[in-house]
């Protein structure tokens, strides 16, 4: 991350982070597997007009130090709840999660209720994927960005500079476990805060329609999680959304931060968007 990012001890990890504008709701950015803060400096920039962003390396990717526990999701929400609280961040949280990195919020959002006004789930993991993808290989592993851990060392610099192999393969593992259908929060577990679940397009030559319908459907089941949800397909096909259509990205986490602010619900403003 660019400068200002600060080094916080948080259990027996230091993790990196850095805040954002001002304001609140207060947006917390969780990248998927093998994600770096780096890869969501340009959203978080665009936001900190809005409000205030928080945006850090997981243990043990980019410059956060390796992990040395579990890296169970409630592992993870627990280091984050430390993190937010050793930078004073007290009140309402919108959280973003891309991939992996949904399963990770939601599970903050089980662990605290109270903390969270709203929820954006980008590409998002679905608890119960593996029964619905495994069986699809060898597209599974494409489309829901799972990738595997030769790849994240020799493809990702930022996870190789920051992490260490065990702590990959211990979340690798852990991942594994918390998409096998064990631990799928309830519908309706947001209640009626805002969320949108973002899905990238259909249209990539390797991935057959009938794959991305399930990878859809998915989604469509985590837009259940809420009474006020938005489901909306990108035009991109990348499952990295923050760089195939940033501006959706955008725009769906300001939309999110206006409703947690008692602005119109959601679906008020997917209605008004149609009539236009």
């Amino acid at each position: 991350m660019a400068g200002g990012t600060r080094m916080i001890r948080v259990g027996r990890h230091r993790l990196a982070a850095r805040v954002y504008g001002r304001g609140a709701p207060t947006v917390v950015i969780e990248p998927g597997f093998g994600g770096c803060a780096a890869d969501w400096e340009p959203i978080a920039e665009r936001l900190a007009g809005e409000t205030s962003v928080v945006l850090y390396d997981r243990a043990p990717y980019g410059a956060s130090g390796a992990a040395r526990d579990g890296r169970a999701p409630r592992d993870i929400a627990a280091d984050l709840d430390g993190l937010l609280g050793q930078l004073g961040v007290t009140g309402p949280l919108v959280l973003a999660g891309h991939s992996a990195g949904g399963i990770y919020v939601r599970a903050y959002a089980t662990a605290h209720p109270d903390r969270v006004a709203g929820m954006v789930l980008v590409e998002s993991s679905h608890e119960g994927q593996r029964a619905v993808l495994d069986p699809l290989r060898p597209f599974r592993a494409r489309l829901s960005g799972l990738l595997t851990i030769p790849s994240i060392l020799r493809e990702s610099p930022e996870s190789r500079r920051g992490g260490d192999r065990r702590s990959i393969i211990r979340e690798w593992r852990a991942f594994r476990r918390a998409t096998a259908g064990r631990e799928a929060p309830p519908p309706g577990a947001l209640g009626d805060r805002p969320l949108v679940v973002l899905t990238c397009a259909p249209g990539d030559p390797s991935v057959p329609e009938g794959v991305w319908k399930a990878w859809h459907d998915l989604h469509a089941d985590l837009a259940g999680l809420s009474a006020d949800s938005l489901h909306v397909v990108s035009d991109s096909p990348d499952h990295y959304l923050n760089r195939g259509d940033p501006d959706l990205v955008v725009s769906a986490i300001t939309d999110v931060v206006g409703a947690a602010r008692g602005g119109a619900p959601l679906g008020e403003l997917a209605a008004a968007s149609d009539a236009e």
